[in-house]
């Protein structure tokens, strides 16, 4: 990705017309990039990034971004010229319409970032297949899937039943040297990694399975657990008071007296034999027939409060968060 952080100086263009192609690509990018840099940051960012003392104008930022996205494209335009990869306009151009600041905002609240599906792929697509030459990784058709081998051929990753080596395809998990297929919902697991996209290793769960992430407002057991990536939890009554928790199991016993710790009842209290009436401090320590009453009674954890998953919202920066989206390789 190509990074950058920076300004709000004066100007700016009204909006950015994107239509790009192989061979106009940087510039493009470049629009895009000095567009939000001069019309969502600082003076200061602007001239950090450019290591520069005195403010530049929009068309020298354009100038600046173009040529330090052409030296990193350098591979891309090598495979390109070898017919190794081939240019895809609609992903660049629908990636790039997504980091644009829009008129009037530079900055947004919203339940999923823009760029987040259209700036997934890249737009440079392999067009190697397996068993044929290649210099990069990004030539090989189906990355990452595919990869480009130390003998400069392309190699598939490992399937079903296939030794891991380097790491198996997208849609497997290596156990125990061995690729197998990732587990649907339900799925017996020990981590997420184990489990098919989108779904998590619920290890909270008297028998841990893959699991569908929750949506905001969902009842969860850890954040892992939600969409959001968060999840609220509730707090611990008794001697932990104040600490978090998702479940009972995650705060301590308590006596019902004084909500002090306590593993038993007799942390809590003296017992008194029911029959004898002698003191007692375990069940059995009055003897065949008797018992031991303990008048306080050791109560489990109490979790107090419903965690629920957050519904999912995103700070949308148009200066240093989209820019350092830019699709460069």
């Amino acid at each position: 990705m190509f990074t950058i952080a920076v300004v709000t100086a004066c100007g700016g263009d009204d909006g950015v017309a994107i239509n790009t192609s192989a061979s106009n690509v940087c510039d493009e990018i470049a629009e895009v990039a000095c567009h939000n840099l001069y019309g969502c940051c600082t003076e200061n960012e602007i001239q950090d990034f450019l290591g520069l003392s005195e403010p530049r104008t929009q068309v020298e930022c354009r100038a600046d971004v173009k040529t330090s996205c052409e030296r990193r494209i350098a591979t891309l335009e090598f495979s390109l010229d070898q017919n190794r990869v081939r240019f895809d306009a609609n992903i660049m151009n629908n990636c790039l319409a997504a980091l644009v600041a829009p008129d009037g905002s530079c900055a947004e609240v919203v339940p999923e970032l823009p760029w987040t599906e259209a700036c997934m792929e890249s737009a440079w697509v392999g067009t190697v297949t397996v068993d044929n030459e290649c210099r990069y990784a990004h030539e090989c058709a189906g990355a990452p899937d595919a990869f480009c081998a130390p003998n400069q051929k392309c190699a598939a990753r490992p399937g079903h039943g296939q030794a891991c080596g380097s790491g198996c395809a997208h849609e497997f998990y290596c156990a125990s040297g061995i690729c197998q297929p990732r587990l649907p919902t339900g799925g017996v697991c020990t981590s997420t990694s184990q489990c098919a996209e989108d779904l998590f290793c619920d290890v909270n769960a008297p028998m841990p399975v893959c699991t569908a992430r929750q949506p905001g407002g969902a009842a969860c057991t850890s954040s892992a657990g939600c969409e959001s990536s968060q999840c609220i939890p509730g707090v611990c009554a008794g001697p932990t008071s104040g600490n978090s928790c998702y479940r009972d199991t995650d705060c301590t016993n308590r006596c019902a007296d004084d909500g002090s710790f306590c593993s038993t009842a007799a942390n809590c209290a003296t017992g008194t034999c029911q029959i004898s009436g002698f003191s007692c401090s375990s069940p059995t320590a009055c003897g065949v027939g008797d018992t031991c009453v303990f008048p306080v009674q050791c109560v489990p954890g109490d979790c107090v409060g419903d965690p629920v998953c957050t519904i999912p919202q995103f700070v949308v920066d148009y200066c240093t968060g989209a820019l350092s989206q830019l699709p460069v390789l």
